[in-house]
């Protein structure tokens, strides 16, 4: 039997959600701070015991199409390559638990570090992780108002954080105001592709509920991102496409959102006994990889640097 056109089976699927789930709560999830701190208080389980148990919060990156958990540690790694010579300062956005601030520390044991996040619970897992780290800390922090000193960072770096601005503009007028000039943005994150209003409307709805889902409202392409970047004073200096190597994370985490999105007897009893927002995890892991793979998301590496 050949294998459901990928519309057809994005089609399928939202028919097995819309079944299961009231879709429709999800829309005003990332439109506030408040409910972005809601949904990563309430997905603490799907991360901690799906994802990584290690504490990462982002996507494995496996380039060789099989998925490790080594991967975690892969974004950790491309920014380290891309720390400025000199870097004395640098701030991670929205650091959650401190995964990656933990694994450059360890290897740049003389620059000090320093994360922000929105969620007080992380921060303070952020914190036990970095303990044996002198010079690196975690504190609440919303990254569209820094309390961080002007010209102050050598480096600022972001892993899938900066999707849920509410305000893209106003952030990275921030991260412009606190670098110094020369200093750098990394930025590691999913965006709609150019050409995404004239995708199949089964690829637009699904793209739309993996972005709600996961609480992101905006649903930003990548090329206003990089405008927006370009208006606050910054310049792409680098753009590594990343896509193919969250594919294997991608399959594995839709593998398990299949166990019981397509049994309704097992996905009620869920509904029951489970979070709502561990619920909603499930929405985007059983959607992802055909949205990114009907080419609506993209996942890309950016290095900007301040021109001015």
């Amino acid at each position: 039997m050949d294998a459901p056109h990928p519309v057809d089976e994005l089609e399928l699927r939202l028919r097995r959600l819309g079944a299961i789930f009231a879709l429709g709560r999800l829309d005003e999830q990332g439109t506030t701070s408040s409910g972005i701190r809601r949904y990563y208080r309430r997905s603490r389980l799907g991360y901690r015991f799906v994802h990584s148990r290690r504490g990462a919060m982002h996507m494995a990156l496996n380039e060789h199409g099989t998925f490790h958990r080594e991967g975690y540690e892969r974004q950790a790694e491309l920014v380290h390559d891309r720390l400025p010579p000199g870097t004395r300062h640098v701030l991670e956005l929205a650091c959650g638990n401190g995964f990656n601030l933990a694994l450059l520390a360890a290897r740049n044991p003389s620059v000090s570090f320093t994360g922000i996040d929105l969620v007080a619970a992380q921060v303070r897992r952020a914190n036990r992780a970095l303990a044996g780290h002198s010079r690196a800390a975690a504190a609440v922090g919303d990254f569209q108002a820094l309390g961080t000193g002007d010209g102050t960072q050598d480096c600022v770096f972001a892993v899938e954080s900066l999707c849920h601005a509410t305000d893209t503009p106003r952030a990275l007028g921030e991260v412009a105001r606190v670098l110094r000039p020369r200093g750098r943005l990394v930025v590691v994150d999913g965006w709609r592709t150019r050409g995404f209003e004239d995708l199949p409307v089964a690829v637009r709805d699904a793209t739309v509920a993996v972005e709600r889902a996961m609480a992101v409202s905006g649903g930003q392409s990548l090329e206003d991102f990089k405008r927006v970047a370009q208006d606050a004073g910054m310049a792409v200096i680098e753009e590594l496409d990343l896509t193919s190597w969250i594919a294997p994370n991608l399959r594995r985490l839709a593998c398990i959102a299949e166990r019981f999105v397509s049994h309704p007897r097992v996905a009620r009893a869920a509904r029951v006994v489970a979070p709502e927002a561990l619920l909603m995890n499930a929405v985007a892991a059983y959607l992802m990889p055909l949205v990114v793979g009907a080419g609506a998301h993209t996942y890309r590496l950016l290095t900007l640097e301040r021109t001015d």
